[in-house]
């Protein structure tokens, strides 16, 4: 059966949600909020796909809740799971200004519902997510980015590794780690929001297209991909995104990833531009601190 033919099959286990499925949504959701202010909470908000409205049946019910200790709680409330996240003003306004966390903070403000928010707590965090702009924050986010490719580099380096040295289930979670993360570091080089991860990764696969969508693609194993191949499109996924934020890098940080690049099989010019896979002889070519590839050496790699 093609993924196409079986996506009914999934679908019917978790459809989309109905109107008797709301009604009970929100029967759960007041009584939980009421319950949460009797223990002190100051406000109650209503998060994620159910204050989207795009909820599926079995989708768990979002709470931020302010003026509890920090912490999350995970409840059972006939028929829903309800994720209880205890957070802050404080720590809510930095997400609102931080790179890691601004990408699905702004959205997830816009839509959010306050509950209970007697201070009008949740309604100042809302107009200040409505009010953001890329602009305010934009030297930040180029410098973690290029902080997050580096970073990332050891990363690209011990998938070279294992599948040098035939480890292919740590080749795999390699290749799923970078696949997931890179994404991450595109969405805010390219200063895109997301409302939730469901769809992040088609998201900014459309985003971005051509190349990195591709190897994105099949990094992920969409379409069906054998582990070498899908390991070495994770490797051509980092290089394709060191490549598009090479402009954020300064002279340490590029020597670094064409390192890392040239290690995968995948070298930079001086300019930052792919000059197209590398033949095993050429990868093994050059010895550096990462020793010679494919291997790399040292116990952190």
């Amino acid at each position: 059966m093609t993924p196409l033919a079986s996506r009914g099959r999934w679908r019917a286990r978790n459809p989309p949600a109905t109107g008797i499925d709301r009604h009970r949504a929100r029967v759960v959701v007041e009584a939980t909020a009421s319950a949460l202010m009797q223990r002190g909470a100051k406000a109650v908000v209503l998060a994620g796909s159910w204050a989207r409205g795009d909820a599926h049946r079995e989708s768990d019910i979002d709470l931020w809740v302010f003026g509890l200790p920090p912490g999350t709680e995970i409840l059972w409330r006939e028929p829903f799971m309800v994720t209880v996240a205890k957070t802050s003003e404080g720590s809510e306004r930095r997400k609102l200004r931080s790179p890691p966390d601004v990408g699905g903070a702004v959205p997830g403000w816009r839509v959010a519902v306050p509950i209970r928010d007697p201070d009008r707590l949740a309604e100042r965090l809302k107009t200040e997510a409505g009010a953001f702009r890329w602009t305010m924050i934009s030297r930040r986010c180029d410098r973690w980015v290029a902080e997050q490719i580096v970073g990332w580099a050891e990363e690209a380096v011990k998938l070279v590794r294992a599948l040098g040295a035939g480890n292919f289930t740590t080749a795999a979670v390699q290749r799923n780690l970078l696949a997931d993360h890179l994404g991450f570091i595109m969405a805010i080089d390219r200063r895109v929001f997301w409302d939730s991860e469901n769809e992040f990764w088609e998201r900014i696969g459309r985003r971005v297209g051509g190349a990195w969508a591709r190897a994105q693609r099949k990094a992920l194993g969409t379409p069906s991909a054998g582990i070498e191949e899908s390991c070495e499109a994770a490797l051509a996924l980092y290089a394709l995104t060191a490549e598009a934020v090479w402009k954020r890098l300064d002279p340490q940080q590029r020597a670094i990833v064409s390192n890392t690049c040239r290690v995968a099989g995948r070298p930079l010019s001086r300019e930052g531009s792919l000059r197209g896979p590398a033949s095993p002889r050429a990868r093994s070519s050059r010895t550096s601190c990462l020793g010679p590839a494919p291997r790399a050496s040292g116990a952190s790699a």
